[in-house]
């Protein structure tokens, strides 16, 4: 509005309300605000414009030419605003989530329905490790995060969607795959292949120490391609190399299997977090009541 300085919206509602009323009076009871403040407006409206826009005639008001050519662009303007209006507020909002990897399908579907049960949203998923996933969340980057326990809490918003004990993922031809179940004797001189522990620096310390308190504190190797492929292919025909995975994620892999170790073995906690101060954290705050 550079070139009609102090001409505002409503300026341009009473201006249509009076073309359309054919009078003030009648104008003004439409509006719901006194006569007199309508008729100053429309006499300012007039001077910030520079043209007459009505003729004052006993019968009430009658158009000037630039008074019908301004009428048909505020119609125009009034229904693209309408229309805009409408668009927005029949908009999805988007949930941007971070997930880190090897979370279950079903884990997955658990989350979506949390973040879906307070409204309707458009869900984009971003793979991303537990450690940027706070930082992201921070930054207001990340609606959701989908990450491993333990995290600093601060400033932040979690729900526990899933805890599973750990188990072992070895190749079928494994000298321990014809066990049902491990002990933590067992696995004397087996190496553990393990994720770079900067992904989630809290979960690796916290299941490591696990390990360690148990008797088995096994030489790591890395794991830092990140697909699945890679992974089985770094496990098959490894005798003494065995990997760590909750039950949830390991299943439908007819090339490697996976066996229960104890007693207490470790566990995966899975959290959905949000930032505290954002709709998205008074979302989860509120899921759990």
């Amino acid at each position: 509005m550079d070139e009609i300085p102090g001409v505002e919206l409503r300026h341009l509602r009473y201006f249509a309300a009076v073309a359309e009323a054919g009078t003030v009076t009648e104008a003004a009871r439409r509006l719901r605000i006194a006569q007199p403040s309508l008729s100053q407006q429309i006499r300012l409206l007039e001077q910030r414009i520079g043209t007459p826009l009505f003729r004052r005639l006993p019968q009430g008001m009658e158009l000037t030419e630039g008074g019908r050519l301004l009428l048909d662009g505020v119609n125009r303007a009034l229904g693209e605003l309408s229309s805009s209006v409408a668009a927005a507020r029949a908009a999805v909002p988007v949930a941007t989530v971070g997930v880190c990897r090897g979370v279950a399908q079903s884990v997955l579907a658990r989350a979506e329905q949390i973040i879906t049960r307070a409204g309707r949203h458009r869900i984009s998923y971003r793979q991303a490790d537990s450690r940027s996933q706070v930082h992201q969340l921070r930054a207001g980057t990340l609606a959701f995060g989908l990450l491993r326990a333990p995290v600093d809490p601060t400033g932040l918003e979690a729900r526990t969607i899933n805890d599973e004990p750990l188990g072992l993922v070895l190749h079928p031809r494994h000298p321990l795959a014809h066990r049902p179940r491990l002990t933590w004797p067992d696995l004397t001189g087996q190496r553990l292949l393990w994720f770079p522990p900067e992904r989630a620096p809290g979960y690796a310390a916290a299941v490591l120490a696990h390990l360690r308190d148990r008797g088995w504190s096994p030489e790591t190797v890395p794991e830092d391609h990140g697909g699945h492929t890679l992974f089985r292919h770094r496990l098959i025909g490894e005798d003494d190399l065995v990997a760590l995975r909750p039950l949830s994620s390991s299943q439908g892999d007819p090339d490697l299997v996976w066996r229960p170790v104890g007693p207490e073995p470790p566990h995966e906690q899975l959290l959905l977090v949000a930032s505290a101060r954002t709709s998205w954290g008074s979302c989860l705050r509120n899921s759990g009541r």
